[in-house]
């Protein structure tokens, strides 16, 4: 019984080890995995937000040339001589 006991030892710890190799490996594969999709969710994400401040800044530019135009108004105005009536 301790011969049979003794042989399988040397075979339960090698078994064990490859085991633990595996589950190791496999741990790696998923949290790469998980990293590369939440990646691709963080990419979706900044690009929309990219997308929304460059609409935001075409508004704030038609917004600035709307306010432009009576200023230069204004300015040519007071730039004029006083004419005296």
């Amino acid at each position: 019984m301790e011969r049979v006991l003794a042989l399988f030892i040397p075979i339960i710890a090698i078994g064990g080890v490859f085991t633990l190799i595996a589950m190791k490996m496999l741990y790696s594969h998923l949290q790469k995995t998980r990293l590369n999709s939440g990646e691709q969710q963080h990419v979706e994400h900044l690009a929309a937000a990219v997308d929304n401040l460059g609409a935001e800044f075409e508004l704030l530019r038609s917004e600035f040339h709307e306010l432009n135009e009576p200023v230069d108004f204004t300015e040519r105005l007071l730039e004029r001589p006083k004419t005296e009536e």
